[in-house]
């Protein structure tokens, strides 16, 4: 990044944070980062409520198909996160503006569009994987289990 960029864009990096229009960033205390993350994801779960909540009322009217519905139920949470992530990298999301917070990497450069993505992914698939983690213990018969043996479906020809 060269420095005609920098007074272009109005950043700079002088003491303790990153300047913005040409006023100093203070960093936010924890409690409003943890409201704006708060928030974004009951933005996200709302949005994918109401996602589903639309798909199964025109289920229900016979506009489209139960399977079209439960197609929509299934990528509708990714879908959000990935909205989300992005309003995220690009400091624009709700839980930010609503707390009067931004996110900005060190430099002062916002956190970009790829990285807001895959962290709200992975940040939404988490709880899922240890759901699933958590479901697969409990729903073992026992923990020492017969081994796996391979065989044909049919025994082989003998020339």
């Amino acid at each position: 990044m060269s420095s005609n960029y920098r007074a272009q864009a109005g950043l700079a990096v002088h003491g303790h944070g990153p300047w913005r229009n040409r006023s100093p960033l203070t960093p936010a205390p924890s409690v409003r980062r943890w409201w704006a993350r708060i928030l974004d994801a009951v933005f996200v779960l709302f949005c994918t409520g109401m996602l589903i909540g639309i798909a199964l009322a025109l289920a229900a009217a016979n506009i489209i198909s139960i399977d079209d519905a439960t197609k929509v139920a299934f990528i509708g949470y990714p879908l959000m996160a990935l909205v989300f992530g992005a309003l995220y990298g690009c400091t624009v999301s709700p839980g930010q503006a609503l707390c009067g917070v931004v996110t900005l990497k060190h430099s002062g450069r916002r956190v970009g569009f790829w990285r807001g993505t895959t962290r709200y992914l992975a940040v939404a698939f988490f709880p899922v994987t240890i759901i699933l983690l958590i479901w697969t213990i409990f729903d073992t018969p026992t923990l020492d289990l017969d081994p796996i043996d391979v065989y044909y479906r049919r025994a082989p020809q003998v020339r």
